[in-house]
């Protein structure tokens, strides 16, 4: 009977709104717009002698993700990914209605982002640099020669690595490493997208494809880029909870939950009790016993 009460309260506050969602919408507007504005700035092609190779496009995303998990991760957790927030609630860091906000707010950013990089760029220079190039500017693409198959595939693969590494970060057993968490991220992007990037521009987000999309009307293989980054967010996810996360039967009584990607206390009050038992053992080595006398 307890352990239905306690499924349907969790239910029922699955479906509630948390408080603060309008800051948190408010954060990952913000966080998506930077995304997109300082990771395709930094494949502009048009700015220097040559195209920048490869590892630009990559450092310039992956470090943009690892300063708006410092700069927002502890307002709304800095998912700027539909997929990462479809993995918050699976594990229950996030509920459905303020998911469904997050996923708006992505999208909201995404175009805003592109849009004010369009602005502030001279429509000549607005490009990747390279003369032959047939694609518009960062519109994540399949390759030619790669497969819708394996399109999804690819997405879907490198998603779920992406949503493996967050269910880590929101793992209570993962809490005293949090303060490493943004750049520890923001190189798992950069690896991934170094490595994927060739086969399809290795999206990972919805979002982030849809805004460069939107701008230019180019909705090549858009589904691709839905349909797998939602795929590898379930695969992802589901795979960490089934096979690494806490099982409710190795959990000690006290409730244990997720945790976001934000520092907390429980390192220092373990000190700080530590600290309180040493100096109680101490004083009890100076407790006299009866009949000995006290100089």
């Amino acid at each position: 009977m307890e352990n239905d009460t306690r499924s349907k309260d969790s239910q029922s506050t699955m479906w509630t709104m948390e408080k603060g969602t309008m800051t948190m919408f408010i954060s990952e507007v913000v966080g998506t717009g930077v995304l997109l504005f300082v990771g395709c700035m930094g494949s502009l092609g048009t700015m220097g002698p040559t195209p920048p190779p490869p590892l630009q496009a990559s450092m310039a995303f992956g470090m943009t993700v690892n300063l708006l998990i410092m700069m927002l991760g502890h307002i709304s957790g800095a998912h700027m990914n539909p997929a990462v927030t479809i993995g918050a609630v699976i594990v229950g860091v996030k509920t459905i209605p303020t998911g469904i906000v997050y996923v708006i707010a992505q999208f909201i950013g995404a175009t805003i982002g592109y849009g004010l990089l369009m602005t502030i760029t001279p429509p000549e220079l607005f490009n990747d640099g390279y003369s032959n190039s047939t694609s518009s500017f960062c519109v994540t693409v399949v390759h030619p020669s790669i497969s819708t198959t394996q399109a999804i595939l690819i997405e879907t693969l490198c998603t779920s690595f992406i949503l493996c590494a967050a269910c880590a970060t929101w793992d209570p057993r993962c809490a005293h490493t949090t303060d490493s968490t943004a750049i520890r991220f923001g190189f798992s992007v950069v690896g991934i997208s170094l490595a994927a990037s060739p086969y399809t521009g290795c999206s990972m987000n919805p979002a982030r494809t849809f805004g460069p999309a939107f701008w230019n009307s180019n909705w090549t293989n858009q589904w691709i880029y839905w349909f797998g980054p939602t795929a590898g967010a379930l695969l992802g996810t589901y795979t960490y909870q089934l096979l690494f996360a806490i099982k409710e039967t190795d959990k000690p009584n006290e409730s244990i939950g997720f945790i976001e990607m934000k520092a907390i206390k429980s390192y220092d009050e373990d000190i700080t009790i530590s600290k309180e038992r040493n100096d109680k053992e101490e004083n009890l080595r100076f407790v006299p016993e009866k009949g000995d006398s006290v100089a």
